[in-house]
C-alpha cells in the first residue's frame, strides 16, 4: 500500500460526471493534511486503426477552453464492462463497429487526483454505423497516418495525456505483433 492514512472524507461537489471530495489523512511521512480526489465513473479509451490511419475526435474542451485531438474515449454506465464502454464509445462518438479489439491495459491520467483508470482499446477494422452524440457533443473525425500521429504525440501537437500513451500502446502492439 501506499501508507496513506485516510481519516475523514467530504464530498465538496458533485454532478453526472464526477465527484470532488476532500480527504483529511496522514501523509506516508506521518504529516497531517487535507487531499483532494476527482471520482469518475471507470473510462475507457480507443485507439481506432482503420489501415494504416488512426481516426481521432476533434471536439472543444471546456477546462482547457481549446479544442483538442484525442481517441475515443468516455466513462462507462453503472456495472459496464470497459470494453462495453469503449465499443460504445466508438459508436456514439465516430459511428464504427469494430471487427477487431485488443486489451492494452489501463493507465491512470493523474495518479494524484483521479482515482479510476482508463481502461484503454485497439479497435481495428472499423465499419460504419449511426452515431449517438450526447446532447452537449459536437464531435469532428480526423483521420491521421499512425506514424504521423506518432509524431504529433512526440512533438506536441497531441496534447491529451492518455492519447498520447495510447498512441504509444498500440504502435507497441503492432510492432510486437510484426516481431
Amino acid at each position: 500500500m501506499s501508507g496513506f492514512e485516510r481519516r475523514a472524507q467530504r464530498t465538496v461537489y458533485e454532478n453526472a460526471w464526477l465527484r470532488f471530495e476532500a480527504h483529511e489523512i496522514v501523509h506516508p511521512n506521518g504529516r497531517p493534511g487535507v487531499h483532494g480526489v476527482v471520482v469518475t465513473p471507470a473510462a475507457s479509451a480507443v485507439v481506432v486503426l482503420d489501415g494504416d490511419d488512426v481516426i481521432f475526435t476533434r471536439q472543444a474542451r471546456f477546462a482547457v477552453d481549446a479544442v483538442v485531438l484525442e481517441v475515443v474515449k468516455g466513462g462507462a454506465h453503472e456495472r459496464e464492462a470497459p470494453l462495453a464502454a469503449a465499443q460504445r464509445e466508438l459508436r456514439e462518438e465516430l459511428g464504427l463497429l469494430a471487427a477487431r479489439w485488443d486489451d492494452l491495459g489501463p493507465l491512470y491520467e493523474i495518479p494524484s487526483i483521479v482515482e479510476q483508470p482508463v481502461h484503454v482499446f485497439l479497435a481495428r477494422d472499423p465499419s460504419p454505423t449511426a452515431t449517438a452524440f450526447e446532447d452537449v457533443e459536437s464531435i469532428e473525425p480526423v483521420r491521421m497516418p499512425l506514424a504521423d500521429a506518432l509524431r504529433a504525440a512526440g512533438d506536441g501537437r497531441i496534447v491529451d495525456a492518455v492519447t498520447a500513451v495510447a498512441l504509444v500502446r498500440a504502435a507497441h502492439r503492432l510492432a510486437t505483433e510484426r516481431a
